[in-house]
């Protein structure tokens, strides 16, 4: 076999490598990418509505907390 006819060969078979990761392995791949990136920032959002709904909270309570000393 001549160096040649091997570099052919293995430039084939690196193009059907390529073919084989973008058709197949490349779509699940992203989509699951996609959806963490999704998930990571629903949690974020929620993370930040929680810690507005903790001052709130806090807000109330001190609130409450003078009404009483009042009272």
């Amino acid at each position: 076999m001549t160096i040649n006819l091997t570099l052919v060969m293995q430039a084939i078979a690196f193009g059907l490598f390529i073919w084989f990761c973008a058709k197949y392995i490349w779509p699940p791949l992203m989509r699951a990418i996609e959806t963490r990136q999704t998930q990571i920032a629903e949690g974020r959002a929620a993370g930040e509505e929680g810690r507005h709904s903790l001052a709130n909270a806090e807000k109330r309570i001190g609130d409450m907390m003078s009404e009483a000393k009042v009272r």
